[in-house]
């Protein structure tokens, strides 16, 4: 098991399972979080879009783990 972050995406405020990716570091995840963020909230997008990070433990021979 390795420890990773999982970004969590929410459109309309449903986690959108199929969204989450799993990142070793932390900044990355966070960068991609924030961008998702401001995409559905300050530009003019019908649908809001919300995202944020949380450490978890995956097999990363049954997931994608980015850099």
């Amino acid at each position: 098991m390795m420890l990773v972050f999982a970004l969590i995406v929410l459109i309309d405020g449903t986690v959108d399972a199929e969204a989450t990716s799993y990142w070793k570091g932390l900044a990355r995840c966070r960068w991609y979080a924030e961008e998702l963020t401001i995409q559905g909230t300050r530009r003019k997008y019908h649908t809001p879009v919300h995202a944020y990070c949380k450490p978890v433990y995956v097999d990363p021979a049954k997931v994608v783990v980015y850099d």
